[in-house]
């Protein structure tokens, strides 16, 4: 292993892998430069950290948490539970209503849970699940999974499973429509789409 630290891709998501052999400053450098160079790639995603049989000491963690915070990044150490650095959520009351703005895609293996409503600017991509009291407004595709307690706002549904109220819809929905946002709802029992600003609705058949 040549580099500092390298990136992979698994099923549980976005992984780092660090060289036991670098020096930790080294290994820095290789995060900032990659960050900086890959904004777009790495907006908003969550790290496994795989020490490689390094040990890093917790001063060294705090380094490496500040850069991932810098950039709107977290990263957890593969096997524990603590997140270090930070997910970029921004909320807000609006009406008494609490609402978060998610100002990124949701990549696969991140999950969102949070009583109110969600604003994604992005999409939500398959893996990527959202789980919510009130409602969810998507600025994208929906592709992962979606439990809203009122209603869903996207420009396109095809979800791996989405969940209103009680009512379940499985991946059998792929509306491709990106142009016009549409709104999913419950009405007298049944899901119905409706296009936002529009009166008709097209009814969810069982």
């Amino acid at each position: 292993m040549e580099k500092p630290a390298i990136f992979k891709g698994s099923k549980e998501g976005i992984v780092l892998v660090v060289n036991p052999e670098s020096p930790f400053n080294e290994v820095i450098d290789f995060l900032n430069k990659t960050f900086e160079e890959r904004k777009l790639f790495f907006s908003g995603a969550s790290v496994i950290l795989n020490p490689n049989g390094r040990l890093i000491a917790e001063e060294e963690l705090g380094e490496m948490a500040d850069v991932f915070a810098r950039y709107g990044l977290s990263f957890k150490i593969m096997g524990e539970e603590k997140v270090y650095g930070k997910e970029v959520i921004a909320s807000r009351d609006l009406n008494e209503e609490k609402v978060a703005l998610i100002p990124h895609t949701i990549r696969s293996g991140q999950a969102i849970n949070f009583d109110g409503s969600i604003v994604v600017l992005g999409d939500i991509n398959e893996g990527a699940e959202i789980n919510v009291s009130k409602s969810v407004y998507v600025f994208g595709i929906i592709r992962g999974i979606v439990n809203a307690g009122e209603s869903v706002v996207s420009l396109g549904f095809q979800p791996l499973r989405m969940t209103i109220g009680k009512k379940q819809l499985g991946k059998e929905l792929s509306d491709k429509t990106y142009r016009k946002p549409r709104i999913a709802k419950i009405e007298n029992g049944e899901v119905v789409f409706k296009v936002v600003g529009e009166k008709q609705s097209l009814r969810r058949r069982e």
